[in-house]
């Protein structure tokens, strides 16, 4: 034994304190170290290693108390003593299997099979110490020192290796993360493990147990010269500085957490921002929209009202193209175009803004009317005045234009276009300008056909008054005819019948016969006149063959009694007989309409041939009364001019029985062609 063996023999006490001191400040550092938060796996592993290190050092100083005080006089561990110290030790030695069993691959995913795999090694331990004691029947104290034994190989050296091993699977992750540093701390600290239990826990005290009998501490200190505790004791000491330095990685963690959780932070502040920012940019779009909308809205309403303001057309048109106007703020002009009967186009009404000169470019406006109502749709002239039919697509291309046209249609009809121009070649229309001017020529062209029709129904009342004005002259004026006929001729017949049968009378009173037969044979013929001229007057009111016979019948006989009365009217009449008896409504309707037709030829056509036709064409009874007289202008605008209040007559007469026509062909020196159907399904 060499002078350093010897010094430290004698003062073993203190090896045993160093020995405490490094496991106790190996659960120190651990145990300041834990608390920090981690991702590492090995983070959550760490309290089983702490608690090691503080339960290892304290059988550490407990063995360092009971050899102090053998050192200071004749004192020997009692058998409480012994169990409490051997309890620590295995302990501590469980407490280590469990730090390392909790590194095992799969423990995360079996998180209670660490404590069943330490519950096996204590029961091992357990059972080999029974065992010892069934096999040698050693004293109690003898026992102890074999069960210390038995820790330190079933216990000691399996646990420590198995925590060396799983430091160096922690290094691997330690590498992954950047922090290959502290990943070389761990491989120190692994390979003090490895001292620890290969050597550390290898050599024992002598006891009953192979091979402690020979491989003890005794042979450590002739081999190596210095105390086994000594070993135990720099291990340790390595483990904690190591330990230390690797557990800094936590920090370093915490501080990269740190920074990137700031980084989060500012990227969720950047990103908060730009959101704000982009809530605000839509929220702008939004405000924009919403105020282009209301002055779209607001342009739309005062249009409605400017269109319900007014009755005259030429008025309407003019303020609606203000309004058109002042709505689009590129556009300087617009202008309202209508379909003439002949297909024409004529320009209604322009507006200008104030400064602006009169437009030269009528004929490319009207040839950009023209496409919008031939295609039904939108038309667009570009800056060179080329007219193009709108697809949408005409924007998405580029294509600039200068002038839009919106066609006018309601009801299924296209009767003109609404034009809007922008003269500056710098301001183009665009798809929003064609949607509000889509959106006012609905407007426009739904208020010009309510003006029409309601241009119609004024000129239909001024016609119905008309009519009922002349049909109660009409009446008027049969009634003074009726009355001077029946004066006229029934009454003188009637007062010379009267006289005359006073005269019979007197005869009868002289017993005169003969003169009183002479006078009833008289009086007979006048009987049989005035008869005859009732008979007339009937006729002429209503003929009873339309009641009796028919339609063509009656048509049969007036004709006869019309030519009759005017012999230089050379009138023929062509009438096929019916199936069957049409009602007496429609049949007095026809019957009506070729008295008032026949009526217009001798007051107005001077005709001299006349053809009436009376037939059933498919589903339909015609009537036709053609002659070749002077003609009229059926278009022209006064009543006079479309033929008269009799014409008028007969085109009510027809419209009073549903799907009735009635067409009035006629031109100035080319006769004239009254054709009237009414459809035999309506008179079923």
């Amino acid at each position: 034994m060499n002078a350093i063996s010897a010094f430290l023999m004698q003062n073993i006490v203190f090896v045993y304190f160093f020995c405490g001191l490094a496991f106790f400040s190996i659960g120190l550092v651990v145990t300041l170290e834990s608390t920090r938060a981690s991702e590492f796996r090995f983070a959550r592993a760490l309290r089983p290693l702490a608690l090691f290190g503080f339960v290892h050092g304290g059988h550490e100083w407990f063995e360092m108390f009971q050899v102090f005080a053998a050192h200071e006089g004749a004192y020997t561990s009692s058998v409480p003593q012994e169990v409490v110290r051997v309890v620590l030790l295995g302990a501590s030695f469980l407490i280590l299997l469990d730090f390392g069993t909790r590194l095992l691959p799969d423990a995360e995913r079996w998180p209670r099979a660490n404590i069943w795999q330490v519950a096996v090694l204590a029961l091992f331990w357990l059972s080999a110490i029974a065992f010892v004691y069934w096999r040698f029947r050693p004293p109690l104290l003898d026992l102890l020192i074999a069960a210390d034994v038995l820790a330190r190989y079933s216990l000691g050296i399996p646990g420590a290796l198995l925590a060396a091993w799983a430091l160096l699977r922690e290094r691997l992750d330690f590498h992954a993360r950047g922090m290959s540093a502290y990943g070389q701390d761990l491989l120190w600290a692994a390979l003090a493990f490895f001292i620890y239990g290969a050597l550390g826990q290898l050599f024992t005290r002598p006891s009953l147990v192979f091979p402690s009998q020979t491989v003890n501490t005794a042979l450590f200190l002739r081999t190596f010269g210095l105390p086994v505790q000594m070993l135990r004791g720099l291990a340790g000491a390595a483990l904690a500085m190591t330990l230390a330095h690797a557990l800094r990685a936590f920090e370093q963690e915490s501080r990269l957490r740190l920074a990137r959780a700031n980084a989060a932070r500012l990227e969720a502040q950047a990103a908060a921002l730009e959101a704000q920012q982009h809530r605000a940019d839509e929220i702008e779009a939004l405000n924009v929209q919403l105020r282009a909308t209301t002055r779209e809205l607001s342009a739309l309403v005062e249009m409605s009202r400017i269109l319900t303001s007014t009755l005259d057309l030429g008025e309407l048109i003019g303020k609606a193209l203000y309004q058109v106007v002042h709505s689009v703020k590129a556009s300087c002009c617009s202008m309202v175009f209508l379909k003439q009967p002949d297909d024409s186009l004529s320009l209604i009404h322009e507006y200008r803004r104030p400064g602006m000169g009169r437009l030269e470019a009528l004929p490319p406006f009207e040839a950009l009317v023209g496409k919008a109502i031939s295609a039904g749709r939108p038309a667009g002239a570009t800056l060179d005045y080329t007219v193009r039919e709108l697809t949408p697509n005409d924007f998405v291309d580029g294509i600039v234009y200068r002038s839009l046209c919106a066609p006018l249609h309601a009801k299924g009809q296209l009767f003109g276009g609404l034009v809007l121009t922008s003269l500056d070649e710098d301001v183009s229309l665009g798809p929003k300008e064609l949607e509000l001017l889509n959106a006012f020529a609905q407007q426009i062209a739904t208020s010009i056909d309510n003006l029409r029709l309601y241009q119609i129904v004024r000129e239909r009342e001024a016609q119905l008054a008309e009519l009922v004005r002349q049909l109660v002259n009409a009446q008027e004026g049969e009634r003074q005819r009726i009355a001077r006929e029946l004066h006229d001729e029934t009454g003188q017949k009637l007062t010379a019948l009267g006289m005359g049968l006073a005269a019979v009378e007197t005869h009868l009173d002289r017993d005169d016969r003969t003169a009183a037969a002479a006078l009833i044979g008289n009086l007979r013929e006048v009987a049989d006149h005035a008869i005859a001229e009732l008979h007339n007057v009937m006729a002429n009111l209503r003929p009873s063959q339309l009641d009796d016979l028919g339609l063509a019948p009656a048509l049969r006989w007036y004709v006869q009694q019309f030519a009759a009365r005017h012999p230089a009217l050379n009138i023929q009449l062509k009438a096929d007989r019916l199936p069957e008896r049409l009602p007496s409504q429609y049949e007095t309707i026809l019957f009506r309409v070729a008295q008032e037709a026949l009526t217009n030829v001798i007051r107005h056509a001077h005709a001299a041939n006349v053809m009436v036709t009376l037939s059933q064409q498919g589903d339909a009874v015609r009537l036709e009364v053609r002659d070749d007289g002077v003609g009229f202008d059926v278009a022209a605008p006064t009543p006079r001019g479309r033929g008269g209040w009799g014409l008028v007559g007969i085109r009510e007469r027809v419209a009073a029985v549903p799907g009735g026509q009635c067409e009035i062909d006629s031109r100035p020196g080319q006769g004239a062609c009254i054709r009237v159907g009414l459809p035999a399904t309506q008179m079923k």
